[in-house]
């Protein structure tokens, strides 16, 4: 988003503006672009700098309407779209910004490709999860560790790194246990990505908070613990707000999950049948396998034991500590067994 002012204002073009008060926006904005809207702040185009020189060159007037020369079909985006995959149209469309529009077609703001690619660094350090054996991919795994098979031609770890990188987090810290080396050797100190990575070592399987027993955080911040084996395009920015906001020791990920009963479900009440529901579908929320903690969970973790996450939460919410949640809305895939695997490479 714009982070040089938080508010789209500046950019903002009424629609019976001139050439001349466009240029005079766009030098204000500093941005090469403005953005065109009615008196409702409905978006109706886009106008840059590159527009108003090809008009002048044809002929027109600096008191031409800026609807004679805008773009009326720009590329939009929603507010729902996260960071990367914002970062990625721009780049496949060769685009520098994108206008945000709500439901109504509002605009609520611009965000900009030099944003995304140099994003402020954040403190927060990235624990990843990647010992698993993953057994249930079967054969896939026997020479190589789950979060090292490959998507889009490099392994799902790479992806996750990458993608919590346009979010300016650098501070990486990956568990290992079953094939290690290959890790290790890939990512090295993560130098070259331009971020850190340590890594910790688990001479045994300790489960998905055992090896947490082993991290020692580098300051006070709240941090995000995720598995290795799990693809995902959600804004990490949201999910680490929505912890700080809400003052919770541990905030979970949370995917909503759908079951359809196969048969007609009836409701009954003594001898008498109250109710048919044909094939109801079911609303769950499962655990996403991504969450934020603040350091004070780390002392409830047994040193160096087989400790699963569902227990850590299990004993948080039976000693009445703050435990949160976010809601994952957009995709999110666990590679976990070999369906799913598919279904991901075929994104991809």
């Amino acid at each position: 988003m714009d982070k040089d002012n938080n508010t789209v204002s500046r950019y903002i073009l009424p629609q019976n503006a001139t050439i001349l008060e466009a240029l005079q926006v766009i030098d204000a904005g500093s941005k090469q672009m403005a953005v065109v809207c009615d008196d409702s702040n409905h978006l109706l185009g886009i106008v840059t700098d590159g527009d108003i020189r090809r008009a002048i060159i044809h002929g027109l007037n600096t008191n031409t309407p800026v609807v004679n020369v805008m773009n009326k079909s720009p590329q939009i985006a929603k507010p729902s779209e996260s960071r990367g995959l914002l970062l990625l149209r721009m780049r496949e469309k060769y685009i520098h910004f994108l206008p945000i529009v709500n439901e109504d077609n509002e605009v609520i703001d611009v965000v900009f490709l030099s944003d995304l690619t140099t994003p402020t660094k954040l403190k927060n350090t990235v624990v990843i999860m990647a010992g698993g054996k993953g057994t249930r991919l079967g054969p896939l795994t026997k020479n190589c560790p789950k979060p090292m098979l490959k998507i889009g031609g490099r392994p799902i770890l790479e992806t996750i790194v990458t993608h919590l990188a346009t979010y300016g987090f650098y501070d990486f810290v990956i568990s290992v246990n079953y094939l290690k080396d290959q890790i290790v050797d890939y990512f090295g100190d993560g130098s070259k990505y331009g971020l850190n990575i340590n890594y910790l070592y688990e001479d045994k399987p300790l489960g998905t908070a055992g090896a947490l027993s082993k991290f020692q955080p580098r300051n006070d911040m709240p941090f995000i613990v995720m598995n290795g084996d799990i693809y995902t395009d959600m804004d990490f920015i949201k999910l680490m707000n929505k912890h700080i906001n809400t003052e919770a020791i541990a905030t979970i990920g949370l995917r909503k999950y759908e079951y359809q009963i196969p048969y007609g479900v009836i409701q009954v009440d003594g001898e008498q049948v109250k109710d048919i529901r044909e094939k109801p579908i079911i609303p769950f929320f499962v655990n996403g396998g991504i969450y934020v903690f603040t350091k004070k969970v780390l002392e409830m973790i047994p040193n160096n034991e087989y400790y699963p996450m569902t227990s850590l939460i299990e004993k948080l919410i039976k000693d009445d500590k703050k435990v949160g949640f976010y809601n994952i809305d957009s995709l999110w895939i666990d590679i976990g067994l070999q369906d799913d695997f598919k279904k991901i490479q075929a994104i991809f």
